[in-house]
């Protein structure tokens, strides 16, 4: 066998996993407003275990109201949740996995005007930008948090949950008292590493006291906060122990807070380094005998195995390498690893639940529909054209053939991706080569014929008359409405990302959305002067909030000028003029002017389309430039709808 540590089983207190890789918490947003499991979040997890994990971790829920971190954040604060609970263990449990709670609290990340930590050490929250005062706790509050996580955990074992874990990491509560940053208190809970450990071993000992040894109790250890004079990894090997000695089963290592993350060295950003907590996941499995797993940006199943046989993890903790594929084990198992979603690492998931909505995948527009009655087969079969291999393109091809439809795909030029080719070659985002792949194999492998170097023309199209015409044949880019002097080149992005042209030592890009940002990095990062001019008061406002932060702190590194609220006047020869926000008129000099200011649909054909064929649909960009995300859903429900 190809992953032979993979599928090994390993034991943990009596329960025998049936291979390494289990599923970690990732908040998805899926349970209802009010905290309840809904039927999407049972049938999501279901899958999951459908797909050949070996134990489930599910999502944090909140052991208390004042600790809810987002609106839909699952709830294990009273026994008004058991049967919603008590249906998801058996969901997960039915299907194969071991079901195992979260039981979160999150401190001064917790929605609301007044959250509780270990301190009210003031910060800006990363994701919300909003400053936050949180109160320090009271001897009652802790005493009351103690309570609520043991009331949490017999609700838990109520449900049927094989297990709990204990939320430590990624800046909550437990973490908050375990920092010296967050905890300044001078009682039994505070100052030494001793009292910083307390909050966590009083709850774990409560827990026990409680229930006994009839509920495996895991933890989430941060163990390495990744910021200056932040709990390190010294101190977790030492709590690792601690751990240990009170009974934990198992310690799943992750490092980073929300600071940390949005400062570029958190686990899931793209440019966040590849292997997770790998590395330090082996300095906590020296020190102790329980399991140890390894989580973060892990996104292929040949780096699960490296990791397990080199010895840095007993087993590994994916979240969003499952939420984009939950049939990861099953087709690492029969080697179909062609066939496998990988995860691009774009925090679209994380994105969705930070602004109040479900999570769902660029990549995998079937993630949050495992609920829904989608029929595999259609009743009529139908001949159907796409024009254009963009991500929209080839994912309703491939789902329209998938349904059993006569699908042609027409590609004009002599490569499949359209616009995906050119996301790789942006900074930090060489991930997105491994998605062009996986719908380039898929083409393969389907029944979908496909022609290269074949456009769509009204004399293809009449001899070619199908039943259902897609076009997604994309953008063009806007033209600049400004005078330019004659002979003055302005190029589209595509000349940098690609290479075509280099940059002179004094360059100005038109338009700073996240891809005239992106060609400002490429451009700065060679050495040369970069300056952004946008109309809009602020950069990249189409990137999600983690991607998009790491991006300015690069251009800001790089020393990229900004001309924001700032209107093009006029391009000559060796200059860009502009009005800036002020209303002065502004010289810069430009060797190289590159045009990002938009794209429009590139869909003229759709109007002598529709009095050819009787059904036609635009899709992607050819309808509205968006992003790939909205390309792929987009494609995939048309090739349903057909």
């Amino acid at each position: 066998m190809k992953f032979k540590h993979l599928f090994e089983p390993i034991n943990i207190e009596g329960f025998l996993l049936k291979n390494r890789i289990t599923m970690s918490a990732m908040p998805t947003g899926f349970s209802c407003t009010n905290g309840f499991v809904s039927k999407k979040m049972v049938s999501y997890y279901a899958k999951r275990a459908k797909g050949g994990v070996s134990l489930i971790v599910v999502e944090g829920a909140a052991v208390e109201d004042k600790g809810k971190i987002y609106l839909s954040q699952l709830m294990a604060s009273s026994e008004t949740y058991l049967s919603g609970l008590n249906e998801l263990a058996e969901g997960i449990t039915k299907s194969g996995a071991f079901a195992v709670l979260q039981l979160q609290h999150g401190g001064r990340l917790a929605m609301g005007s007044n959250p509780m930590s270990a301190s009210d050490v003031s910060f800006t929250c990363p994701c919300t930008r909003r400053d936050i005062v949180p109160t320090s706790m009271t001897g009652d509050d802790i005493n009351a948090t103690i309570t609520s996580f043991t009331n949490a955990a017999v609700l838990a074992k109520k449900a049927g949950f094989h297990m709990i874990e204990i939320n430590g990491g990624y800046g909550h509560l437990l973490s908050q008292f375990l920092s010296p940053r967050t905890n300044k208190r001078s009682d039994n809970y505070g100052g030494s590493l001793e009292g910083r450990m307390k909050l966590s071993l009083d709850i774990i000992e409560s827990i026990k006291g409680k229930l006994g040894d009839s509920l495996p109790i895991g933890y989430q250890l941060m163990a390495d906060e990744l910021l200056p004079d932040g709990f390190s990894i010294d101190d977790a090997k030492v709590f690792a122990k601690r751990l240990e000695d009170c009974g934990i089963a198992y310690i799943t290592v992750t490092s980073g807070t929300p600071e940390s993350f949005f400062n570029g060295d958190g686990l899931f950003a793209m440019r966040s380094p590849e292997g997770g907590t790998s590395q330090i996941s082996r300095d906590i499995k020296r020190e102790v005998t329980i399991p140890v797993f390894a989580t973060g940006k892990i996104t292929n199943v040949q780096m699960v195995e490296d990791i397990l046989a080199s010895e840095s993890a007993d087993a590994l903790a994916l979240d969003r390498p499952l939420f984009c594929d939950p049939d990861v084990p099953v087709k690492a198992r029969s080697e179909r690893i062609s066939d496998i979603i990988e995860c691009v690492s774009c925090a679209n998931c994380n994105d969705r639940v930070m602004k109040g909505m479900g999570a769902d995948c660029t990549v995998n527009p079937k993630v949050g529909r495992e609920s829904e009655e989608i029929g595999t087969g259609s009743s009529v079969k139908k001949k159907v054209l796409i024009a254009g291999s963009g991500p929209g393109g080839i994912m309703a091809a491939l789902t329209a053939s998938e349904r059993g439809h006569d699908v042609t795909l027409l590609e004009k030029g002599p490569k499949l991706g359209g616009h995906l080719k050119a996301a790789p070659k942006a900074p930090g985002k060489k991930s997105w080569i491994t998605f062009l792949d996986y719908l380039q194999n898929q083409l393969k492998e389907s029944n979908v014929d496909v022609r290269m170097e074949c456009g769509l023309t009204e004399e293809y199209l009449k001899d070619n008359l199908p039943d259902v015409l897609v076009i997604g044949t994309g953008v063009k880019l806007k033209k600049i409405t400004v005078p330019v002097s004659e002979g003055r080149e302005v190029d589209g992005p595509g000349a940098v990302l690609f290479g075509k042209k280099e940059p002179g030592e004094n360059n100005v890009v038109i338009g700073a959305g996240f891809i005239g940002s992106e060609i400002a990095e490429c451009i700065a990062e060679k050495g040369k002067k970069a300056t952004l001019v946008e109309k809009l008061p602020s950069l990249a406002q189409d990137m999600d909030l983690v991607n998009r932060t790491i991006l300015l702190r690069k251009l800001d590194e790089y020393g990229v000028q900004f001309c924001l609220n700032s209107k093009l006047v006029e391009i000559t020869k060796d200059e860009v003029i502009i009005e800036d926000s002020t209303g002065k008129r502004v010289e810069i000099k430009a060797d190289l002017v590159v045009n990002a200011s938009g794209f429009n649909p590139a869909n003229d054909f759709y109007p002598k389309a529709k009095d050819m064929v009787n059904e036609v649909h635009l899709i992607g960009d050819a309808k509205i430039p968006r992003n790939i995300h909205d390309a792929v859903h987009e494609g995939y429900q048309i090739g349903l709808n057909i």
